[in-house]
């Protein structure tokens, strides 16, 4: 491992440089939360203030790494990473050479997590290269929020990605199973809207952490739902629109996940496509086999990748595949008046009847019953 620059295994261990360790996670936050706040204005600084980013987490020195000491993190919210982004940062790589430095923390001696470059640390490695330029930062005391702040706005994770990163730091922070988060959340958004709170809610997004808590404490929700709440707004996300539009993707079936990651297959548009299934369909048509749902969901997938389908289209698509899954044909007049005569044949209360009238009745039956016996034998 080369060194270049100061020595950063001194400025981030020992007593001595706590302040100087300190200043810099304070600046590098600060960056952070204007970077987030930015993304969400779309304003024309964002690019600068990420160079600022950068540039602060250089001035302690830079480091060759090499790529056999570092892992990814686990804890990372982006887990999609498409053959086609890793094979152009590894051509961006081979003819452009490393442009900034990778950001590791150092877990122990010569071992190293990945905080932000994991597509470069691929492609590198796609390449054959042994070391890559880096960064070492302490490993924060809360790693996944750290992570989180740092991908959520300014990386444009998927809709996937974001729900499973958020339900991690979530039952993080609140002790919860990460399978009761979305169902807490969509009760606490559903109260919020019986009593008025979605207009306040959306409002808070970007308020001061101090606003935000003081709001959150007049809403009727309990301590859990409080929590939820406050952890979404703090990362600078409406409740509500997560609940909405992030969570229900943890709930899409395991292909249209492996569309989300390996494909690039859009959250709305797989939402769209989940219509297209077994649990949906039976209900309407018992008669219809899982497979072939299946098959008619992937044939569907195909057409929304190859033809960049908006969602307004799959939708459409879907409806039709739907339709002609569930329709039935129309009965005939006959077969209408086969089933008029069963059904009231069947509503008879027969024991109000004369002896006459059931001794008719019987004597119709039988002629009509010889009658049905022949028709068989002639469809046979």
């Amino acid at each position: 491992m080369t060194r270049v620059g100061i020595d950063l295994s001194n400025l981030f261990s020992g007593a001595e440089y706590s302040q100087e360790v300190h200043e810099l996670e304070a600046q590098v936050l600060e960056l952070q939360s204007e970077i987030q706040q930015l993304r969400t204005s779309g304003s024309q600084e964002l690019e600068a203030k990420i160079q600022e980013l950068r540039e602060q987490l250089a001035e302690g020195g830079v480091l060759e790494v090499s790529l056999a000491l570092v892992s990814p993190n686990p804890d990372q919210p982006r887990q999609t990473f498409t053959e086609e982004s890793i094979q152009a940062i590894a051509q961006s790589l081979h003819s452009d050479g490393q442009q900034e430095p990778i950001i590791l923390m150092e877990q122990e001696p010569n071992q190293y997590l990945l905080f932000d470059g994991e597509r470069r640390w691929r492609g590198a490695r796609r390449l054959g290269w042994q070391t890559l330029k880096a960064v070492v930062i302490p490993e924060p005391e809360l790693l996944h929020r750290r992570v989180l702040l740092a991908n959520l706005h300014r990386e444009n994770l998927n809709a996937l990605d974001t729900a499973e990163a958020l339900v991690r730091e979530i039952s993080h922070q609140v002790s919860l199973n990460e399978a009761e988060i979305p169902r807490l959340l969509r009760t606490a958004v559903r109260r919020l809207e019986r009593h008025g709170h979605l207009a306040t809610l959306s409002d808070l997004v970007l308020a001061p952490l101090e606003q935000q808590r003081e709001s959150i404490d007049q809403f009727e929700l309990d301590t859990t739902e409080k929590s939820i709440v406050q952890i979404l707004l703090g990362l600078q996300l409406n409740p509500a629109s997560v609940s909405a539009n992030i969570f229900p993707m943890l709930g899409l079936l395991d292909d249209l996940k492996q569309a989300i990651r390996e494909q690039g297959l859009g959250g709305m548009h797989a939402l769209a496509l989940q219509r297209l299934s077994a649990k949906n369909l039976l209900d309407k048509n018992p008669s219809i086999q899982k497979d072939v749902i299946k098959r008619a969901r992937a044939r569907l997938l195909k057409q929304v990748i190859t033809h960049k389908l908006s969602v307004a289209q799959v939708r459409k698509l879907v409806a039709e595949e739907i339709s002609r899954h569930t329709k039935t044909s129309k009965p005939s007049p006959t077969q209408r008046q086969v089933e008029g005569l069963i059904r009231n044949v069947e509503k008879l209360e027969m024991n109000q009847l004369e002896r006459s009238h059931l001794e008719q009745l019987q004597e119709a039956l039988r002629n009509t019953l010889s009658d049905i016996e022949a028709a068989l034998e002639h469809h046979a």
